[in-house]
């Protein structure tokens, strides 16, 4: 058993409190849009193209062959569309690494958690939530931390084919000797399609 002394436990207490009102205030919305896709101009194909005395090509006749129409083309699936179950999945295996703030293996799970996210808001994550004086100060101090989720439900759906699934559940931090705190979590996650498959394109605060 360490021995603190009163200004260590002021410390952990100090980091303990830090941290707790940062998780449970930190999160933000990022609205990273894709960006829009650059618009082709086409001509507009003249009736002189076509005209067997400039282009030297005789008009061929159509040929119809019996009255029934086309038959229609499979639909393909929108890739841009992300399936729920899956999006839930995905939001199921990264709790666990995301909300873990024990000082032994807080910095091992963020990094995984943040595989998890598109490479933007990975970016903001370590700018606005895992920077690296929050992990120095975990990293050094005795915390342990447990979550669990009560709820992890879909959200309202996106017309952009992305799906938001909403997380409620419960964060206790705690160090030796002390009290631990508990904040009640709720937060939403945008999933959207990238490149190397599902990941985490937002993260919002719910009411």
């Amino acid at each position: 058993m360490f021995d603190y002394q009163a200004g260590e436990k002021f410390k952990l207490t100090l980091i303990m409190t830090g941290i707790a009102g940062l998780m449970a205030g930190m999160f933000f919305t990022f609205l990273f849009m894709p960006a829009p896709a650059p618009q082709q101009h086409i001509r507009q194909r003249q009736a002189w193209m076509s005209n067997p005395d400039v282009t030297g090509v005789p008009n061929m006749p159509v040929t119809t062959y019996g009255s029934a129409a086309a038959p229609n083309a499979p639909s393909i699936p929108d890739p841009n569309i992300v399936d729920p179950n899956m999006a839930q999945t995905l939001i199921q295996q990264f709790l666990p690494f995301a909300w873990d703030l024990s000082a032994s293996s807080a910095q091992a799970s963020q990094e995984r958690a943040i595989l998890y996210m598109t490479p933007e808001c990975a970016s903001a994550y370590r700018t606005n939530i895992w920077t690296s004086t929050i992990a120095h100060q975990i990293h050094e101090s005795s915390i342990q931390s447990r979550f669990t989720a009560n709820k992890v439900y879909l959200g309202p759906s996106q017309g952009d084919g992305t799906v938001t699934v909403c997380v409620e559940g419960q964060q206790v931090l705690s160090v030796p000797n002390q009290a631990p705190k508990t904040r009640t979590i709720k937060v939403q996650y945008q999933i959207r399609h990238t490149a190397e498959g599902l990941r985490i394109g937002s993260i919002s605060e719910s009411s």
